[in-house]
């Protein structure tokens, strides 16, 4: 698109990749994707300007502390505001019907067929005309992320994808991101624009491990402590509680303070130790939410939190995480991507 490369040679990467995002919407292709995902990692590595602290100082009061539980927002009453309260006053929100059952459904059919491109190319080619299911971008730096699961074992086993690895995937989110206002809300939130990022957009397809376990972390503990963050957890399966799929165990608690790991009981030294978390959750509690299809959850790198497995797990757990961070902040080992 001609428009589009001259805002580009000027240096308007946001008005460009507007242009080119709309013509992919018109006409999906699969080279229009790859280019898309490649400019907005490009344009993710310049560092804007920090805001003033003036304008920051004024974008939220004090938070309204709410003890005992996670607020829930209805997802029409979501504001940066309520966000903000919810996460410095108790560690989280919860935004239920964020996406309607049936987007649910078309998401969760996306990521199955990621999976399938990643597991079983020969079935479902990673690059087609009109998608780029999997295809790593020249830009991206560093391995591949380690999370996949080895390709002896079967697809519904535990899958872990970049989102960036998948520009087709990465093109719908994009378009869904806008359509729920999320931009403006987070610039609003950070008093400044957002950015995505290579290693922290994920799609998740996680089996159900009924006598498992899993480590208590905060991701502060590797993004460090100076940062905005805003992590979008979305649930695309019935999960937590009572639920056959497995959710999240959350300590309530909207103190900005990154916890000692490797101590305590913990199995590993990137993880916060049981007995630890049992004396920081004596004060405030630990919940585990039930999540429908389309709810959403909200925290930050503050939140001390970990993947939730029952005995009554049957069932594979779908979900995509997204952590925004604010522009001049943004972690470049994180390898940021204009929103």
């Amino acid at each position: 698109m001609r428009a589009a490369e001259a805002l580009l040679e000027q240096g308007q990467w946001q008005a460009a990749l507007d242009l080119l995002q709309a013509g992919n919407r018109e006409q999906p292709l699969a080279s229009l994707q790859q280019r898309i995902m490649d400019l907005r990692i490009r344009a993710g590595r310049e560092r804007p300007q920090n805001p003033p602290a003036a304008a920051l100082a004024a974008v939220h009061e004090s938070p309204r502390l709410v003890s005992g539980e996670i607020p829930e927002i209805p997802a029409a009453e979501l504001s940066a505001q309520r966000l903000y309260d919810a996460i410095h006053g108790c560690g989280a929100a919860i935004v239920r019907g964020l996406l309607a059952p049936e987007r649910a459904a078309d998401l969760r059919a996306l990521i199955d067929r990621v999976v399938t491109a990643r597991r079983q190319p020969d079935r479902a080619p990673p690059c087609e005309e009109a998608a780029a299911w999997y295809v790593r971008s020249d830009e991206v730096r560093g391995a591949p992320a380690q999370f996949f699961a080895s390709p002896d074992e079967p697809v519904s086993d535990s899958s872990s994808i970049w989102v960036a690895d998948s520009p087709r995937v990465a093109c719908e989110l994009l378009d869904l991101y806008a359509s729920l206002g999320l931009p403006e809300l987070l610039h609003t939130y950070f008093g400044e624009p957002a950015r995505l990022s290579v290693k922290k957009w994920v799609l998740r397809k996680i089996a159900p491990k009924p006598e498992g376990d899993a480590g208590w972390h905060q991701d502060g503990r590797f993004l460090g402590e100076d940062i905005q963050t805003v992590n979008l957890w979305l649930a695309l399966s019935d999960c937590g509680g009572s639920a056959p799929a497995p959710g999240m165990d959350l300590v309530i608690d909207g103190r900005r303070e990154i916890h000692p790991t490797g101590t305590d009981g913990a199995w590993f030294d990137w993880t916060v130790g049981p007995e630890r978390v049992a004396r920081v959750a004596s004060g405030c509690g630990i919940t585990q939410p039930r999540f429908a299809a389309g709810d959403a959850l909200f925290f930050d790198h503050f939140n001390l939190h970990r993947t939730a497995f029952e005995p009554h797990h049957t069932a594979v757990r779908y979900a995509i995480e997204s952590w925004f961070f604010a522009a001049s902040s943004a972690p470049l080992k994180q390898q940021p991507i204009l929103l």
